[in-house]
């Protein structure tokens, strides 16, 4: 599973990089915290906001810090919240996505943006929850 979700955040970094603003990594990360709950994701996280910074020109090490602390904020909420539902990844992606694409400076169409990767965040939560539950029945 390590495997795919650095493929997974390969291509995402390569998207967010080249083609849109959408924050597709965090999506990815937030979708893989979700399912996995595992600390290795916040090393990825931090590497991952590094390399985003790097490609991008922006100043280095601000996305890795977002993505650590939002992260971290995600799993502080588990033991109040069940966050491995629709309705949790949803508000956690569009608070995110805002809070990412206003701190760093995109404020055009910021609400449209932050919706539409809200929409994508979730269909990436159940296109990676039904690929997990594969994997998981099938060794």
């Amino acid at each position: 599973m390590k495997l795919l979700a650095l493929a997974f955040l390969i291509i995402a970094l390569i998207l967010e990089i080249t083609l849109t603003t959408i924050p597709f990594v965090f999506l990815i990360l937030l979708c893989l915290l979700v399912l996995l709950k595992e600390n290795w994701l916040f090393i990825l996280a931090f590497v991952f906001g590094l390399l985003l910074d790097l490609l991008s020109f922006k100043t280095l090490g601000s996305s890795s810090i977002f993505l650590t602390v939002i992260l971290f904020l995600v799993l502080l909420y588990q033991s109040k919240f069940e966050i491995a539902t629709n309705a949790f990844v949803f508000f956690a992606s569009l608070f995110g996505s805002f809070i990412y694409l206003l701190f760093l400076g995109y404020h055009d169409n910021l609400i449209i943006q932050a919706i539409l990767s809200s929409i994508i965040g979730l269909i990436l939560f159940k296109l990676m929850q039904r690929f997990s539950k594969s994997l998981i029945s099938n060794p």
